[in-house]
């Protein structure tokens, strides 16, 4: 969808279901009473039926009371293993208060290993952040946390301006000092970004605002990781994610932003090769 009319469509929902927040809350509300859910659920996913989570498919893990709401870290877990006949297909996480909901959608595979994803989000509101896992068979579970947070998308850019040259350059970092095949190894791959918002205080109405849209990490040319993200995750955008190796091969990631700029990166592994840190 093009971002202009994403922003638009956020702005429009936030006007229609969003009523201020009290400061005061102390109690977490009810997730099933979320007036701003519905309208959220029925967009995204129509009448179909999002079970309870009673095997515990997926968690959210994250900070409920956040001093920064421009950089909150989460974690979405997964409580299985991806296999041939039973893997997450998708991730939906979405920020319900926040003025373009879906923070991110994060699609994997069976070569995923595990379906974990870990980012920082932006919170211009006390909001559930919720994450809902689309099986491979069309089933969806749910798992939601409170958050109390806010003013992260509406806050001032200017400490995030950076040299052009800099602009999408990556780093990975992995957990483990080696590869290992046919087993999940976590890799974390670094973005150089502002991520801008266009409701950012500081941020000119005449411009376009640029954020990045699509990450895709893949393995000798099997896809991981398919994600479309949007200005809810924090500047400077970070991912953890698994793969699982069984060969020799590339890890590369390909990034493209709302300015239609591209970039790559790319890393030749193999088992027990000394990893970057």
């Amino acid at each position: 969808m093009n971002h202009r009319i994403r922003c638009v469509i956020g702005m429009i929902f936030l006007g229609l279901f969003c009523a201020p927040v009290l400061a005061n809350e102390n109690a977490e509300p009810d997730p099933a009473k979320s007036q701003y859910w519905e309208p959220i659920r029925l967009l995204m996913f129509g009448d179909r039926v999002i079970n309870p989570d009673d095997r515990k498919i997926v968690s959210v893990y994250l900070n409920t009371r956040a001093q920064d709401a421009t950089t909150v870290p989460i974690m979405v877990k997964s409580e299985i293993d991806q296999t041939e006949t039973e893997y997450i297909k998708s991730i939906y996480l979405i920020v319900e208060r926040n003025p373009s909901p879906t923070a991110g959608v994060f699609h994997f595979t069976p070569e995923s290993g595990r379906a974990r994803v870990e980012t920082r989000l932006r919170f211009e509101d006390f909001s559930f952040v919720r994450a809902v896992a689309e099986m491979n068979d069309g089933r969806l579970y749910m798992s939601q946390r409170f958050v109390k947070a806010a003013g992260g998308c509406s806050a001032p850019m200017g400490k995030m301006k950076m040299p052009a040259a800099l602009l999408g350059k990556m780093k990975l970092r992995f957990d483990d000092e080696t590869l290992s095949y046919n087993q999940p190894n976590l890799v974390q791959v670094m973005i150089r970004h502002p991520n801008e918002s266009a409701l950012a205080a500081d941020f000119d109405p005449e411009q376009i605002p640029q954020f990045v849209r699509s990450v895709k990490v893949s393995y000798e040319g099997r896809p991981v990781l398919d994600a479309q993200v949007d200005f809810s995750l924090s500047d400077n955008p970070n991912f953890r994610f698994y793969f699982t190796p069984e060969r020799r091969g590339e890890l590369k990631i390909e990034v493209e932003d709302t300015h239609d700029l591209k970039f790559k990166h790319s890393i030749p592994l193999s088992e027990g090769v000394l990893l970057p840190g």
